[in-house]
């Protein structure tokens, strides 16, 4: 039974467990009821409760969290929709990238071609200005002497 009272009780006011009787009235003949052991219909200090009342309640009650539930569970759907929407932006932004890097490793390698023969060629003209050099200096020499 809820803080509230509604429900299937299991413990009255009194600290005993409840128990499952069945009326034996005339008024309420094979009716089943809770109670603790000292409680009857006019004692209100000891728990006594319809049984079908308590199965009433305790139906209404888990109605309420079924459709509680269930919006929760539509909630989350959608939720896990919109993640799913996002991961697959995530998947083709991650996707451009990778292309993007494998253009760019290829722009980087044909750079990278690029500066090796230039440095060869920086190489050949060092070696050109150094027999020029070595040329200016031999005329240079020849035209002193």
């Amino acid at each position: 039974m809820n803080f509230n009272g509604r429900g299937i009780p299991t413990h009255c006011r009194c600290g005993e467990r409840v128990e499952l009787f069945t009326s034996k009235t005339v008024k309420n003949p094979g009716r089943l009821f809770h109670s603790c052991r000292y409680g009857d219909e006019n004692n209100r200090f000891h728990l006594f409760k319809w049984a079908d009342r308590s199965a009433l309640e305790e139906i209404e009650d888990i109605k309420m969290k079924i459709c509680d539930l269930e919006s929760a569970s539509s909630s989350l759907v959608k939720d896990n929709e919109s993640f799913n929407s996002e991961l697959e932006i995530l998947i083709m932004d991650t996707r451009a990238c990778e292309s993007g890097v494998t253009r760019l490793e290829s722009v980087v390698t044909g750079i990278e071609k690029e500066l090796r023969g230039l440095e060869k060629e920086l190489q050949d003209s060092k070696m050109e200005v150094k027999g020029i050099k070595n040329m200016i200096v031999c005329v240079v020499v020849l035209v002193r002497s």
